[in-house]
């Protein structure tokens, strides 16, 4: 029977680990195969870390032959988003700003992966300094979404090589960021499972900075469980007990506002399908409007928004001496900083901070939030790369909806919930800050259902 490793989730592979029915030496070297034969281009990965990757997997096999395993993962292989540093292997987050860049150690979120046994495979692609939800680079290439075999569209950003290594069996999960929605976007897009966690759940230390009031560490993965791990063992705390998980009784709110005037009636029925199926197994499913949704982006509109803003004091003068040195679409983006003040900034976070709590109560009703991940299909690349004015608007897009939970701090998921207009619709559910085990179990609980009530394509 032909080896087929790649179709497994990551908890699958640890666990055929831990009954010697793989030996990490040979699952990292069929992946990293499987990334030579598929990815020629480099569009998924910019770099693999191959000679990492097998000393990390042959310290793995000692450990399962010796009944030694560091955790439930230990000598899975993952890949990391070319934004977390990885010691002596160059780190330039998709920008030449950056080339040539090579970290003395690895991010924090590394250390902990590689002390869980973890083994990196390589680097992903992602467009420059993560600020894009759409995810294409001109300048490192772009990993088509794979859901349009006639037209080149985007994957979705900013962790776009990271969806796109695990749809395609090069990794069985990866590991992206989120400031506006960078792990959701692509996820939904490309019909994954993606985890936007709490700000300051899972350190940042050591991963090259957008919004550090935003950004935010979190997986993409084939399914639910590979989330809960991966955010256990990179934050250090406590999987999540998914267990039994259930929607009975679950008090969950359909938000209108924004959502209402933004979503493609398709996608929305889509996802209208999908919570019916819950409210049949017993959840209550309330539509209604969450005025701190429209508040928000008010305040970002007359404030400045919180990416922009801090994008532009980081990384605005290195911009501005070498401007050819990032796509100009991005360039123009981070330059627009230039338009606010301190006294902005400030008013920004005190009005954020308010907003924040005045959700907290708006919402206290419900157990969760949820909505459409995506408000529209992903666009054309060709036309991103040669309209400027296009580009910023699907870049806003894109982040149109995902961008409240980071605004607002919450944690989130996004998962799969059927298809329209010929690609996957991604439901994503969110809870108040630091309850990502809550949100697990419930994201749990309606994977459970969905995978049996719809159809599959």
């Amino acid at each position: 029977m032909t080896t087929q490793w790649h179709q497994f989730t990551a908890l699958e592979l640890g666990q055929k680990i831990e009954q010697q029915e793989i030996n990490p030496v040979d699952l990292t070297e069929y992946f990293l195969n499987r990334i030579k034969q598929l990815d020629p281009d480099n569009e998924i990965y910019v770099r693999l870390t191959e000679e990492r990757a097998l000393k990390e997997a042959t310290a793995a096999a000692y450990r399962a032959k010796m009944g030694q395993r560091r955790s439930l993962l230990d000598g899975v292989p993952i890949s990391w988003k070319d934004l977390f540093d990885t010691a002596g292997i160059r780190t330039e987050a998709g920008t030449r700003l950056l080339e040539g860049r090579i970290p003395s150690e690895d991010a924090d979120c590394l250390k902990r992966a590689t002390l869980a046994g973890l083994v990196c495979l390589g680097k992903t692609n992602m467009p420059d300094l993560a600020f894009s939800g759409l995810g294409n680079n001109p300048r490192t290439g772009t990993g088509a979404n794979p859901h349009d075999q006639t037209t080149k569209r985007v994957p979705g950003g900013s962790s776009s090589g990271a969806a796109l290594s695990v749809y395609h069996g090069l990794a069985p999960a990866a590991i992206g960021s989120d400031t506006a929605g960078s792990v959701r976007i692509p996820a939904a897009w490309c019909g994954l499972t993606g985890l936007k966690t709490t700000h300051g759940l899972i350190s940042l230390n050591g991963s090259v900075p957008l919004s550090p009031s935003q950004d935010t560490v979190g997986p993409l993965t084939r399914d639910i469980a590979d989330a809960n791990e991966l955010c256990a063992i990179l934050s250090g705390r406590k999987a999540a007990d998914l267990k039994g998980a259930s929607v009975k009784g679950l008090r969950i709110l359909r938000a209108t506002t924004v959502f209402e005037d933004l979503v493609n009636p398709a996608i929305q029925s889509q996802t209208d399908i999908a919570l019916n199926e819950l409210s049949r197994h017993g959840a209550k499913i309330i539509e209604g409007p969450v005025p701190s949704f429209h508040d928000v982006l008010e305040c970002c509109n007359e404030h400045g928004y919180p990416g922009m803003l801090e994008g532009y004091a980081l990384w605005g003068d290195k911009i501005r001496e070498h401007p050819d040195r990032i796509n100009p679409a991005i360039g123009k983006r981070f330059l627009n900083g230039e338009n606010f003040t301190a006294q902005n900034a400030l008013k920004l976070e005190f009005h954020l901070q308010k907003l924040r709590k005045e959700y907290l109560r708006q919402t206290s009703d419900y157990d969760f939030v949820v909505g459409p991940t995506q408000p529209q299909i992903p666009p054309e690349i060709s036309k991103l790369e040669t309209d400027t004015s296009y580009y910023i608007e699907m870049a806003l897009m894109s982040i149109s909806l995902t961008r409240l939970a980071n605004l607002l701090g919450l944690c989130a998921t996004t998962q799969p919930v059927g298809s329209a207009l010929g690609f996957p619709v991604g439901l994503m559910i969110m809870a108040p800050p630091f309850q990502e085990n809550k949100l697990l179990r419930c994201a749990m609980a309606v994977e459970t259902l969905l995978n049996t009530a719809l159809p599959k394509k």
